[in-house]
């Protein structure tokens, strides 16, 4: 295959082969080949490498992976038990036994109630990105009308920009059937959301817009808010990469776990998407883009 594909003038791709040497030592090696003319004469010129250490490291760093999400994965389960229990004897001591207390042993009792509420969103979160980082988690796509989904996202999501009085400006197709899980792009999208209302300022806009792009639907969340550093754009994607913006005047109440936009990343990639990143820099707004595969024809 990749002979034809050199003698068709075109690049023949890398071919990677375990090896023995003499002394009986197995080995790693890339073979790069390439058209190259002498003379008038035209060569298969083919170029080996040794990449045995980096086979060593990428399996070594594999294996590390692996652990990780495994300890996430068992240390999730752990935590969930005691945090039931937490939450369920406190919701029993406020239903049955509310009259018994006094006002700021209810409103302490409240506070365990929320905090083990946010404490049970970071263990699913936490589980759930292990789970989509090992590929172990279940993906059933069907056939769903992705404008649909966008317009229901903004509906439940405008309450929330309601309170910082920002417009939601939708230039969306009517109807846009792709074959997708409509609760996993459905976290995606409000994600993206709540993201661009958390870091717009009051009176500010959010754009949202659906493109396409060969067989592809790009979606694009659009808001004229805080901007990101070249920095900040290299940690968004990764597992944990939260920002901290804490006494920068962006403490809205909007809490996040650093995990959502990793989480939206391998939802988008288990559909064979990509998502991204755009932002001129500080104070200049932030555009998020992902795409989903169409039909093809």
């Amino acid at each position: 295959k990749n002979f034809k594909l050199l003698i068709d003038g075109e690049e023949a791709n890398q071919l990677e082969v375990k090896s023995k040497t003499k002394n009986g030592k197995i080995i790693w090696i890339v073979i790069i080949a390439s058209l190259i003319s002498i003379a008038e004469r035209k060569y298969i010129q083919a170029i080996l490498h040794d990449i045995t250490e980096i086979k060593k490291i990428e399996r070594e760093l594999n294996e590390i992976s692996q652990l990780k999400s495994e300890l996430l994965e068992r240390t999730s389960h752990e935590l969930k038990t005691p945090i039931i229990s937490i939450k369920g004897f406190t919701e029993l001591l406020l239903e049955l036994h509310k009259e018994k207390f006094d006002t700021e042993t209810i409103l302490i009792l409240d506070e365990i109630k929320d905090g083990t509420l946010r404490l049970q969103t970071v263990i699913n979160k936490l589980l759930e990105s292990s789970l989509l980082d090992s590929g172990k988690t279940h993906f059933e796509p069907s056939q769903e009308d992705l404008s649909f989904l966008i317009r229901f996202c903004v509906k439940n999501l405008r309450g929330l920009a309601k309170t910082r009085n920002i417009f939601v400006n939708l230039d969306i197709a009517n109807k846009i059937i792709l074959n997708f899980e409509k609760e996993r792009i459905y976290e995606v999208i409000t994600h993206l959301i709540i993201n661009a209302i958390k870091y717009t300022p009051p009176y500010g806009e959010i754009k949202i817009q659906t493109k396409n792009k060969g067989t592809n639907v790009i979606v694009s969340v659009q808001d004229n808010g805080i901007g990101l550093s070249v920095d900040e754009r290299r940690k968004l994607f990764k597992q944990f990469g939260k920002i901290e913006r804490y006494g920068q005047g962006w403490d809205i109440g909007i809490e996040g776990t650093g995990m959502g936009l990793f989480t939206s990343k391998k939802i988008v990639e288990l559909h064979g998407g990509k998502i991204w990143v755009e932002s001129e820099g500080r104070n200049r707004g932030s555009t998020f883009y992902f795409s989903l595969p169409g039909k093809k024809d």
